[in-house]
């Protein structure tokens, strides 16, 4: 059994998030603290979304990579391997751009013809 990908949780960025949050929070929806302001975990279930904004994303990529992804929802996909998974998707897609190693996590976001993808591997000792 190959396990690479390990989950796969909606990812939406959005200039402002407060009004999206107060929406999955009357939907019954748990918060799930990210230690960040700028990003909202929520829980429903076995359901999750993440909601980020434009300013916290770009502490992680430039407002060109950020610009892609705003207003939309994209899979934030956690993998056991960034090294990895980039290897099996180069024939398929292209990486946009590889962030640093922040609060223990190594992120790249992936275009596949279009579709966006945000890889997230979980690494020991990051800053």
């Amino acid at each position: 059994m190959d396990d690479l990908a390990r989950r796969v949780t909606p990812l939406t960025v959005l200039p402002d998030i407060r009004e999206a949050v107060e929406m999955y929070l009357a939907l019954g929806f748990e918060p799930v603290d990210s230690g960040h302001a700028g990003c909202v975990g929520l829980r429903a279930g076995q359901s999750y979304q993440l909601l980020a904004t434009k300013a916290f994303m770009e502490r992680q990529f430039s407002p060109w990579t950020v610009a892609v992804l705003l207003n939309r929802t994209t899979p934030y996909i956690y993998v056991a391997s960034l090294d990895e998974a980039k290897s099996r998707l180069s024939p398929l897609a292209a990486i946009v751009e590889q962030s640093p190693v922040r609060d223990g996590v190594r992120e790249a976001v992936i275009d596949a013809d279009g579709q966006y993808l945000l890889l997230a591997e979980k690494v020991e000792g990051g800053e």
